[in-house]
């Protein structure tokens, strides 16, 4: 697996780990599943720093681009964020 930091403490970092694990998954250097429960870990654990009102995070947005976010999107599908 990659080197993935799974708690990270800014936003910025976060979009950071998102890139990598987006492109791990990509160039299938991590599977589906691996991907996915990274993506649920953030999106539970760090969900105040991937999400903002309506969607994703604008500044999780501007630095992952829209196939990332495509990709991030179908992941998270289904997904309900506690408030």
């Amino acid at each position: 697996m990659l080197n993935i930091l799974r708690n990270p403490t800014t936003v910025k970092m976060l979009a950071s780990q998102l890139i990598l694990a987006c492109d791990g998954y990509i160039s299938q250097k991590l599977t589906e599943k691996q991907f996915k429960e990274l993506l649920l870990h953030y999106a539970s654990c760090h969900g105040n720093k991937l999400f903002s009102v309506k969607s994703l995070n604008p500044t999780v947005c501007n630095r992952l681009g829209k196939k990332r976010i495509s990709l991030i999107n179908v992941m998270l599908d289904g997904f309900q964020y506690k408030i």
